[in-house]
């Protein structure tokens, strides 16, 4: 992966990425969930059909892409890395592109049971960005927390907690915890920065009530 990594130097376009953030929190308006316990893909589904009715999705240069497979950049590995909930693509090529990973959060379970989805979001969310499983090449992706309750601000404590107490797993950079994004100052988003090999990687975070 060493070498590849070197070989490749074109990123996804930061201009592009306050694009996408604000569109998903314009399409996150309309989103409800059809049941307590859905599953977030589901919901993802839903989302993306809202994004590509957006012009700078419907008519280019951005591609949205629900439930994709990620190449393994291990290239002695004949599976893929993983598969993500969405991507989004802007025509530089198959590794260039942003990545959201979506993770239901606050969900009452069947036998009453509030499960906040805090340990999901950071353990098979966050850290498939740290790890490179996702976005091997690239310096940025975002978390989607799908708040079942509609408590947002709950929500985000909770996650912040729990990114707080996995600081070193996630290899935060200081102030290792969620902070609040200024890419989009008028909009609820949140950050965190990390310290990946030879480069830093910021997770964008947003939090939809549904």
């Amino acid at each position: 992966m060493g070498n590849e990594a070197k070989a490749f130097n074109q990123l996804f376009p930061q201009t592009y990425i306050p694009v996408i953030l604000s569109s998903v929190f314009q399409a996150g308006c309309t989103l409800r969930k059809k049941s307590d316990t859905e599953f977030e893909n589901k919901i993802t589904i839903r989302l993306c059909r809202e994004l590509v009715k957006i012009p700078v999705f419907r008519d280019g240069p951005l591609d949205v892409r629900p439930q994709t497979g990620i190449l393994s950049s291990d290239s002695d590995e004949d599976k893929l890395g993983g598969s993500t909930d969405f991507l989004v693509s802007c025509g530089l090529g198959h590794e260039v592109y942003f990545v959201l990973e979506a993770k239901r959060l606050r969900v009452r379970l069947p036998k009453g049971r509030l499960d906040l989805g805090s340990d999901k979001y950071v353990n098979n969310g966050m850290m498939r960005f740290v790890t490179g499983q996702y976005a091997p090449f690239m310096e940025a992706g975002a978390m989607l927390g799908y708040v079942f309750d509609g408590k947002t601000n709950l929500a985000r404590s909770a996650v912040n907690k729990y990114v707080k107490s996995k600081a070193k797993e996630l290899r935060l950079k200081p102030p290792e915890r969620l902070m609040r994004s200024n890419i989009l100052q008028e909009m609820p988003l949140d950050e965190t920065r990390h310290y990946l090999r030879k480069r830093t990687f910021t997770i964008y975070h947003i939090f939809i009530a549904v």
